[in-house]
């Protein structure tokens, strides 16, 4: 017998009993689905950008851009105008021949993608039915104002620092501004835009954004609170895993952006005041010097102080001005910038301190016209802090000067950097005494917990909330059932599993990494469901303790960067 031969008979055997057991196993597998299988076989591959511990890699990067806008409001017409200069840095590997801009307000506009692609809950008869199908006169009331009210952006002009007008292409709610140059790795250019708009009708469309009217207000013509957001055209994000994150926006999805500075001038009737992002750069030139001595008290203060008083108020609102004065605000590493303006404000402060941190006095503050009333002077400045006190243990501290909860009628709760808008009021009695009822005074307390823990995420945590929305609604509605328990436990806060066994059971059920738009039931999706899931494993899985511990790791790393759903996986485990 040759040795050849010998191997054959030794080797056959082993690859025919090899051959079996690749077939035992491919017939006994059938859809067999590892529930435990290891998490590397489903995330992307860890890299010089992302590590395999779910912290940012060696390499990691961000893009940088900075603002500097000269804003005009004009009251009379609800309208915009403004010139923004950017400077943007490109601190990717990579050369970019052009740059995207989001412009929301477009989203707005008669045939743009959201109004087009949007439905209307009108009753549709059967077949067989002699009933006519129906509408309700609000959402005509709608489509005729979009198709009257001149809405989205109009970019008048879009130029380098040389002021040669640059190509730019408008998208839906996109622009794509074509470069003269190619925008090398670590190199930066600047740009010049002027742009306007038409305010959007708060009450017809109810937008995160726009303005609302007050006719009844004794002023001639009445008065406003004009809530601006979404406002200039933003860098779209450029980022390591998806290049531009130029998704368009119709709506549900929110956004990701790039941090930087921002000095920003809003020019607005004299006696507006105005809560922005940032801090106030030129008190001296828009506030009395008996405002200036209120807000130092402020300060140190155990009660919230009234910057302007109730009485200050409602004289200011029936008398007007002719005039107009620019308010001045500055803000560091932030990635948006919103504001609001009005002569209703009544604007109460009070000082939140932080013992051994970078920013170890932070105010607090709300605007709220008269139709707040005691609701908000009781309860929503103090909100604010009892919130910044309970996420900054669970995550950091806060790191900005200011925490602004804004009073908006239209807006149920948006929030943006530094900046949030809510909705709850008082109701008007025949005496003329304004009331509130239990549940107004909760959803008050909710929605401020809620929107001032934005400011943590997705504000500084800066997850992609068009993509994954359930990274800054889902940990937010976590945390606030947290903070919301330590105010009052007795508030029904929904992150128990009972609170979604009927979606659980729902023909609508998606996952929750399903992009935003396509979710048929946006909030038991982004919110209910992941945050119910969060508190079962910090409850039942993990334990509080190691739990806490690797939330608030996560919440570290990521600080003023931009996670994704492996780091945040990759960071628990």
């Amino acid at each position: 017998m040759t040795g050849i031969y010998r191997i054959a008979l030794i080797v056959t055997p082993m690859l025919w009993a090899v051959s079996l057991q690749a077939q035992g196993i491919q017939q006994t597998k059938g859809s067999f689905e590892d529930k435990f299988r290891q998490l590397d076989e489903i995330l992307p591959t860890a890299n010089i950008y992302r590590n395999a511990g779910g912290a940012p890699g060696h390499e990691y990067w961000q893009q940088e851009v900075d603002y500097n806008i000269d804003a005009t409001l004009d009251e009379d017409n609800q309208r915009l105008s403004a010139t923004e200069l950017i400077t943007y840095r490109n601190n990717s590997p990579d050369t970019l021949t052009y740059l995207w801009f989001q412009l929301d307000q477009n989203r707005f506009r008669s045939d743009s993608m959201a109004v087009m692609s949007g439905t209307f809950n009108g009753s549709s008869p059967g077949a067989d039915s002699n009933d006519p199908a129906r509408i309700s006169l609000g959402q005509l009331r709608s489509l005729q104002y979009q198709e009257d009210a001149d809405l989205g952006h109009r970019i008048n002009a879009v130029s380098d620092s040389r002021e040669n007008a640059l190509v730019h292409t408008v998208v839906g709610t996109l622009m794509r501004v074509d470069l003269a140059e190619p925008l090398e790795s670590g190199d930066e250019v600047d740009l010049r835009i002027d742009f306007e708009y038409n305010i959007v009708n708060g009450d017809v469309l109810r937008p995160r954004a726009g303005y609302e009217h007050f006719p009844d207000d004794e002023r001639e013509g009445g008065n406003y609170i004009f809530a601006l957001a979404q406002w200039f055209p933003r860098l779209v994000a450029y980022t390591d895993y998806e290049g531009w994150t130029n998704k368009e926006f119709l709506g549900s999805g929110e956004f990701t952006l790039e941090f930087g500075d921002y000095e920003v001038s809003m020019t607005v009737p004299a006696d507006h005041i105005v809560s922005a992002t940032g801090e106030l750069q030129n008190p001296n030139d828009v506030l009395t010097r008996e405002q200036r001595d209120r807000l130092r008290e402020a300060e140190t203060a155990e009660r919230p102080v009234y910057i302007v008083t109730p009485e200050e108020a409602l004289a200011n609102e029936a008398e007007g001005s002719n005039q107009t004065a620019t308010w001045r605000f500055a803000a560091e590493n932030v990635r948006d910038f919103a504001w609001s303006s009005s002569r209703k404000f009544i604007w109460d402060a009070k000082g939140h301190t932080q013992p051994g941190a970078d920013q170890e006095l932070v105010m607090a503050m709300s605007f709220y016209p008269k139709e707040g009333g005691s609701l908000w002077s009781e309860y929503s400045t103090e909100v604010v802090i009892h919130t910044l006190d309970v996420y900054s243990r669970f995550s950091f501290d806060y790191p900005y000067p200011t925490a602004q909860s804004v009073n908006v009628g239209f807006v149920g709760g948006m929030e943006y950097p530094m900046i949030t808008f809510n909705g709850p009021r008082t109701e008007l009695q025949d005496d003329g005494s304004r009331t509130y009822s239990l549940a107004e005074k909760r959803f008050l307390i909710g929605v401020v917990i809620h929107e001032i823990g934005h400011f943590y995420f997705p504000m500084i945590v800066n997850s992609d909330e068009r993509q994954w929305t359930w990274m800054d609604e889902g940990l937010n509605s976590y945390l606030d059932s947290v903070a919301g328990r330590e105010w009052d436990a007795e508030i029904p806060w929904g992150v128990e599993p009972r609170y979604i066994t009927d979606y659980m059971e729902s023909q609508n059920q998606v996952p929750v990494m399903t992009q935003s738009d396509s979710v048929l039931r946006l909030g038991p999706n982004a919110y209910s469901k992941p945050a119910t899931a969060i508190n079962i494993l910090r409850e039942t899985i993990m334990g509080r303790e190691l739990f806490d511990f690797a939330f608030k790791e996560y919440s570290r790393l990521w600080a003023f960067k931009r996670p994704t759903p492996a780091d945040f996986f990759r960071t628990m485990e």
